[in-house]
């Protein structure tokens, strides 16, 4: 703790003063051997959780052979691992990248070449209020919160925030401007809230873009690789979307990033339009195609919702005895959010001495984001800490 304060930019706040020195499955263990379960997986990445047995013996594998070679080079372990992409989602292509962040300038990019392309005037991008896409200059600027932006200024042109799961609000935009190039969106926004896209609202506006030549992008940097139920939460909604951006859970804890989109949209990336130095390298994709192949297996998919059906049931059995601290329990899969009547880091922070991992988003609303293999051994023994701490707070 001395030394992170001595070395490194205090850009996270308060760090909790915990450090984690090892782990197995869904537990985490810090440097005096307590043993913590893990709700939270490092923001919905560690999918596999801790010390996977195959994930492990893969990526030791991959370490003996080449770990980079740059893009200038053919690479079989990226290929693979894009491949597998298009199977889990839509035919198309796949660039990867290093980060959520990255994927979503890669998709900012490629909206504005394709809006380019029909006039030089088609460049605005549409997002929505309480939607985070990351923090880079195009990432934030394409963000509609303004604790994120704010101190930055001036921030990238072009982008338009509209409520969301406002229809009519999308509608009399594009309807009005010839501008509109694409619509990006989050269906569970994460650092929003765990506040999830109305149905309806997503049919509608994949039916707009698709009459007025507007790209719909999908923000699955947190949402993908099965955290909802399925492999990708776009696959609840019933639409087919012209871009989705991956990070987060796809390399099993290993930094990587991707944009895939549909194939007709790749001359618009052409030689030396866009690129990335480490993106997509051989330990990056090694880890995507373990993590993917896992994917496809039906046991995984199967224990998110048995386990999400069960956190699930607990919850709503606590919000009806705690109805005062509990207003709404709300997700998709093992990406759970639980909202309360007041700020939830003090709950945080008490889990923690009690030995569970989890998060507080949006000041008041506790997030749980457990491994997609956790089992329900393991999920009950961390609900029996929740619950003990959120019906003190009740009480109290």
């Amino acid at each position: 703790m001395e030394n992170d304060h001595k070395y490194l930019f205090q850009n996270y706040g308060d760090r909790l003063p915990v450090c984690f020195v090892g782990g197995e499955g869904s537990s985490l263990y810090d440097q005096d051997g307590r043993r913590y379960i893990d709700f939270f997986a490092g923001i919905a990445v560690s999918t596999l959780g801790h010390a996977h047995p195959g994930f492990v013996k893969r990526l030791q594998a991959q370490l003996e052979r080449p770990i980079h070679s740059s893009n200038w080079f053919y690479n079989g372990e990226q290929a693979a691992a894009g491949r597998l992409i298009g199977e889990l989602s839509f035919p198309g292509k796949t660039l990867f990248v290093n980060s959520g962040t990255e994927a979503n300038e890669a998709a900012l990019k490629l909206a504005r070449a394709h809006g380019q392309s029909i006039s030089p005037e088609r460049y605005e991008i549409i997002s929505f209020e309480g939607s985070f896409h990351g923090r880079t200059f195009g990432g934030m600027s394409a963000t509609a919160q303004e604790k994120i932006r704010k101190g930055f200024g001036p921030i990238v042109p072009g982008f338009a925030y509209l409520p969301f799961n406002d229809i009519r609000a999308v509608a009399q935009k594009i309807e009005q401007s010839d501008r509109v190039c694409a619509v990006i969106t989050e269906l569970v926004q994460g650092e929003g809230g765990i506040r999830i896209a109305d149905r309806e609202f997503i049919r509608r506006l994949s039916a707009l873009c698709s009459e007025r030549g507007v790209l719909l992008i999908i923000d699955e940097v947190q949402t993908g690789v099965g955290r909802t139920g399925r492999a990708f939460a776009y696959q609840h909604f019933g639409i087919k979307p012209d871009i989705i951006t991956l990070a987060k859970g796809l390399g099993g804890g290993v930094p990587v990033g991707a944009m895939h989109a549909r194939s007709g949209l790749s001359p618009l990336f052409g030689k030396g339009v866009h690129g990335t130095t480490f993106g997509g390298n051989h330990l990056a994709c090694a880890a995507v195609e373990f993590i993917l192949k896992e994917l496809k297996k039906p046991a995984l998919s199967k224990n998110v919702s048995s386990v999400s059906a069960f956190i699930f049931d607990r919850l709503r059995s606590m919000k009806a005895k705690s109805p005062s601290l509990i207003r709404e329990v709300r997700g998709l899969g093992l990406h759970i959010g639980i909202e309360l009547s007041k700020p939830g880091m003090d709950i945080v922070k008490k889990a923690l001495a009690a030995g569970l991992i989890i998060n507080c988003t949006a000041e008041r609303v506790i997030r749980i984001m457990p491994p997609l293999n956790i089992s329900i051994r393991t999920a009950r023994e961390g609900m029996k800490i929740l619950e003990s701490i959120l019906e003190s707070e009740a009480s109290s």
